[in-house]
């Protein structure tokens, strides 16, 4: 009998508590709050507004992106390009099937053959009635038939010749073509399967230009204005700035998180730059204000980072998540906040929930 699986959630606070008491507890070890008060040298964090603006991540993808199919339901005869390779707009990508629209396309060409002939005949029936007519060798009513009858010949034609282009132009749609000059980031067919109308082939990406959307707080993007200059670091470069345009904002925002979504353009004419890459853009104006610890006041267990914290005489290890490095100071994410008291150099023996006294 297959057994019920625990919450992952679950799994992971009780391996984290279990690591937590064996290095803060050895076995045949007191208690830590029966244990004397250890003397610990504690700080009061505070926050200050983050400089040189409000910072936002994103990833980066292509500015202009096509699925290129077909109109026609075929067999795809032919792959020409695969996934990577570079194409100019108009190029080849693939072949479909398209036998009967060939067909169609010779039926009308001699539709147009036939219609052709007609219309000559309807001509020369009308010229052969108005000599006669102007000799008096026929009457007006047989002229005016014959009129008719070569405009209708001579529409007929127009209706053919319009035909045959219709037909070439669904014949066309047999070989799908590039959109525009690209990358192809997928191929979504192979040969031997069957397209139908409608259908996406591939996916082809403009990488000469990037875009990156940014979720930004409703106030922070009041003052921003499409054409304003930004900075841009992509992680997996070299780390330098680069140089962004904003795009626009768009005009709906999140309900759920009062955030509105800021579209950033970069220029990517080296190619550096892939879709997928992370990257973080810093906005004008002040950021949130952020919490910087001592570098020395972190407690690493495995994964997990935290702190001491320092309420009423007793220390309590705290798990908080970890942001910039600064001089000898870690920017403290999440999980703690201004006014807090933390231990700045915690001893090996300070455990959780330890009593400590303040040093002098």
């Amino acid at each position: 009998m297959n057994r019920p699986l625990l919450p992952i959630s679950f799994v992971v606070l009780a391996a984290a508590a279990a690591l937590s008491f064996s290095c803060g507890t050895p076995h045949g070890e007191a208690r830590p709050e029966a244990a004397p008060p250890l003397s610990v040298a504690i700080e009061t964090t505070s926050a200050g507004p983050s400089s040189g603006g409000l910072e936002a991540t994103g990833s980066i993808e292509a500015a202009r992106r096509a699925s290129p199919g077909t109109i026609l339901a075929g067999r795809v005869t032919k792959i020409v390009k695969r996934e990577g390779q570079r194409v100019r707009q108009g190029e080849t990508l693939a072949r479909v099937e398209s036998g009967d629209v060939a067909a169609r396309v010779a039926q009308a060409e001699a539709a147009v053959v036939g219609a052709q002939a007609a219309e000559t005949n309807a001509r020369l029936m009308r010229d052969r009635l108005e000599r006669l007519v102007a000799k008096q060798a026929a009457s007006p009513k047989s002229l005016e038939d014959a009129v008719a009858g070569y405009d209708a010949a001579r529409a007929n034609l127009h209706a053919a010749e319009e035909g045959v282009r219709a037909a070439r132009v669904m014949l066309g749609y047999g070989e799908v073509r590039a959109p525009f000059d690209g990358v192809i980031e997928r191929r979504l067919v192979e040969e031997g399967d069957t397209a139908s109308p409608g259908m996406p082939m591939f996916i082809v990406v403009d990488t000469t230009r990037m875009k990156l959307e940014a979720a930004l707080p409703e106030s922070s993007a009041r003052g921003l204005a499409p054409g304003s200059p930004l900075a841009v670091v992509v992680d997996g470069t070299d780390g330098a700035s680069l140089d962004a345009t904003l795009a626009e904002i768009l005009p709906a925002s999140d309900p759920a998180t009062r955030t509105v979504t800021a579209r950033v353009l970069l220029d990517n004419a080296d190619g550096a730059l892939r879709p997928g890459m992370f990257a973080r853009v810093r906005f004008p104006g002040d950021g949130p204000a952020i919490v910087f610890i001592p570098a020395t006041a972190i407690v690493r267990r495995g994964p997990l980072t935290g702190v001491f914290v320092v309420d009423d005489n007793v220390a309590h290890l705290r798990w908080i998540t970890l942001g910039t490095s600064l001089d000898g100071r870690v920017e403290a994410a999440s999980g703690l906040a201004a006014g807090e008291r933390i231990v700045t150099t915690p001893a090996a023996e300070l455990a959780d929930g330890r009593r400590v006294e303040i040093a002098r």
